[in-house]
């Protein structure tokens, strides 16, 4: 029969092909779908008929997805107030987001590929893999006719007819694995998808997906305004309404059939029509139309299209079609097994919206941060891969998991949050560093602390007083630390601090070393300087004493001086602005020798370890005798005394001195265990 054909009919015949276990299956589906004969069965794997349809009053869910490239939600709405779609005019159109979050872990570009993934998978890339349209990569997802094979729903044959060169390759694996009975590759014929896809309707399919491509081909041609795009939303509307009607048929010969029936698109376009990879507000809006009704605090419909991208996050996106489809069929997700990324559009009670997860400064907590888009009538319960971790009140839209126990390296967790009971889940990565322990040397011969965690503030030893140097006026304030306590802000343009001893001068120990947490925004370091901690006159470096200063460029140094010129120095380290850095300074009096730290979060750990005490008088390090200036020098007229030197704020927290000489790796427990020196209850 083919050696009779026209050349141009053989051409047609070639470009609609349907994916069947034989050649001669193949041949009789597409000479079905464009344009042979019309009484030629729609194949299956392995079978060239379609079994027979259930007896009348069988009823059950039944769904028609139907997917459109290039049918932008702008040019949709324009289209519809025209009056030139009447079919989707009779559906509920609502605008819905694509793509992921831009700059997370769900980001996926706005092409074919990773959105019809996301359509059919109810997740986004980090979970269903696909992030082009090379065709490279298999889904690593579950389809949404995967997961109704598996419930039993709706139970009857489900069929795919497709017009993009991007969707038999995504479902070919459904096919061999018996998740899909049909699929036909119509190969940019759309006529063929009708044709197919009305065939799998009249014959009591349980779900059918047609999907066109004449819209994006247009645009890709002539942009929106040449007619030819018109042409094309038109000619969809007209199959949408031939696929309506052979619905309306179906429930008129079976009352007991309730079909979802949704339509949306893969992806949006730019101003010109054309497909690209950017996240621009128009690339990543979708939309999602229906014939049944929308739960309003979820989607609007009629809504005006997105401007902004916070415009687009509080839209409905398109993880959401796939729990749509499941609420329809009665399927309901197991919160300790699902993955998926929605949740339905269309039942009476929503759960969380908007999903998003932050990594905490030291890569070892994760914090879920969410939407609550309605009253919730329970507690909001929140599982990590499929075990409850939390029990939350009904109103928490954040929760920080930090109960890890594992070694560093990369890893991934299902979030699943369940409020209303209805689950959403969220895969969240992670690059954990395990936190270190503290040491429990660190309480040997520790002789002052300082928590900083309440004012007034006591030293945990009472071996020293901290506070105002004038008694009224207090520069200092309590702010946040880098633990989850409070911390020192002292403004020295108000007034410094001062540090005095209860009893024995440290300084005065053959062994003793000091330590705190600083942040600063290095405003107040410039070529003059200005003392974080000192206990001398430090008018000069070279006076007795001690002094730890902040210069330019977010410089440290450490000074040691005993007068007559005589000064030992450490300089050249960095902190970075900002931040919350450890600096410690120690010295050997009795080897003359003396070292410095500062380990910096992002610049990491910075030493001089051993250098000898080439020039000082040990035995002058007390300085001025009257304690130590907190971001001042023992003066308390650093500035005065040094013109052009700057006041300003700097943050201090956990305080200590030890009467001895610390390990690097004693500091480095401090910095690595991310905890106040108190757990140690010292």
């Amino acid at each position: 029969m083919a050696g009779n054909l026209a050349p141009g009919k053989l051409a047609g015949m070639a470009r609609c092909r349907v994916l069947a276990g034989t050649v001669i299956a193949a041949l009789a589906a597409a000479l079905a779908g464009c344009g042979g004969d019309d009484a030629a069965p729609t194949t299956a794997p392995n079978d060239t008929t379609i079994k027979t349809p259930p007896p009348a009053g069988a009823g059950g869910p039944r769904v028609l997805l139907v997917g459109v490239d290039g049918a932008t939600y702008a040019q949709v709405q324009g289209a519809l107030l025209r009056h030139e779609l009447p079919n989707l005019a009779q559906l509920n159109l609502v605008p819905t987001a694509t793509g992921g979050m831009p700059g997370t872990i769900t980001a996926q570009p706005p092409l074919d590929a990773p959105s019809w993934a996301t359509v059919l998978t109810g997740a986004w890339a980090n979970r269903h893999g696909i992030e082009d349209d090379t065709g490279s990569t298999a889904l690593q997802a579950p389809t949404v006719f995967r997961y109704l094979r598996a419930a039993g729903k709706p139970g009857l044959q489900q069929g795919a007819s497709t017009s993009s060169g991007t969707l038999p390759g995504l479902l070919k694996a459904e096919q061999e694995a018996g998740m899909l009975d049909t699929l036909v590759d119509c190969a940019g014929v759309d006529s063929c998808v009708t044709q197919n896809a009305m065939r799998q309707v009249q014959s009591g399919y349980g779900v059918v997906f047609a999907q066109y491509s004449a819209p994006a081909q247009a645009a890709e041609a002539g942009g929106f305004g040449n007619g030819a795009y018109a042409t094309a939303l038109a000619g969809i509307d007209k199959a949408l309404g031939e696929l309506l009607g052979a619905v309306a048929a179906r429930r008129q010969g079976q009352p007991g059939e309730d079909w979802l029936v949704i339509v949306t698109t893969s992806h949006g376009l730019d101003a010109t029509g054309a497909t690209t990879t950017v996240p621009t507000v128009e690339n990543r809006t979708a939309f999602l139309a229906t014939n049944k009704s929308l739960n309003g605090a979820l989607a609007k419909p009629g809504a005006a299209a997105p401007d902004t991208p916070a415009d687009l996050s509080a839209l409905p996106t398109e993880a959401d079609i796939v729990p749509t489809v499941l609420a329809h069929a009665g399927v309901a997700p197991d919160p300790a097994t699902t993955r998926l990324d929605g949740s339905a559009l269309t039942t009476a009670t929503a759960g969380v919206r908007a999903i998003g997860a932050s990594i905490s400064q030291y890569n070892d907590a994760i914090t879920l941060s969410w939407q609550n888009p309605t009253e919730a009538f329970g507690i909001t319960r929140v599982l990590r891969d499929g075990v409850q971790i939390a029990s939350l009140g009904p109103e928490a839209r954040q929760f920080t998991d930090k109960a890890f126990n594992m070694a560093t390296g990369l890893y991934q967790f299902n979030y699943t949050l369940v409020r209303n009971n209805v689950p959403v889940s969220y895969l969240a990565q992670i690059h954990y560093v395990k936190p270190v322990t503290l040491a429990p040397t660190l309480l040997n011969g520790l002789a002052t602390y300082f928590s900083l965690d309440s004012k007034p503030f006591a030293d945990a030893k009472t071996a020293a007083t901290l506070g105002p140097w004038v008694a009224g006026t207090d520069g200092g304030t309590l702010a946040a630390d880098n633990f989850s306590g409070q911390s020192l802000q002292l403004d020295s343009r108000v007034d410094s601090y001062k540090l005095a001893y209860n009893a024995a001068d440290i300084t005065q120990s053959p062994q003793f070393t000091v330590g705190f947490w600083l942040r600063t925004d290095c405003t107040q370091g410039n070529g003059t300087g200005e003392p974080i901690l000192s206990n001398k006159n430090y008018i000069s470096g070279a006076n007795p004493g001690i002094a730890v200063a902040l210069f330019g460029s977010c410089e440290i140094r450490f000074n040691l001086g005993s007068g007559s010129g005589k000064r030992d120095d450490i300089n050249g380290m960095k902190v970075s602005a900002n931040q919350w850095a450890y600096l410690a300074l120690s010295v050997d009096a009795a080897a003359r020798r003396f070292s410095a730290y500062v380990i910096d979060p992002v610049l990491g750990v910075q030493k001089t370890e051993n250098k000898a005490i080439a020039n000082t008088d040990v035995t002058k390090l007390a300085g001025l005798g009257t304690g130590w200036g907190v971001n001042d020098d023992a003066t308390h007229n650093y500035v005065g005394n040094n013109p052009g030197s700057l006041k300003g704020v700097m943050g201090f927290n956990d305080l200590a001195m030890w009467t001895r000489v610390l390990s690097l790796d004693e500091l480095k427990s401090i910095t690595g265990a991310r905890q106040p020196l108190s757990t140690l209850n010292p």
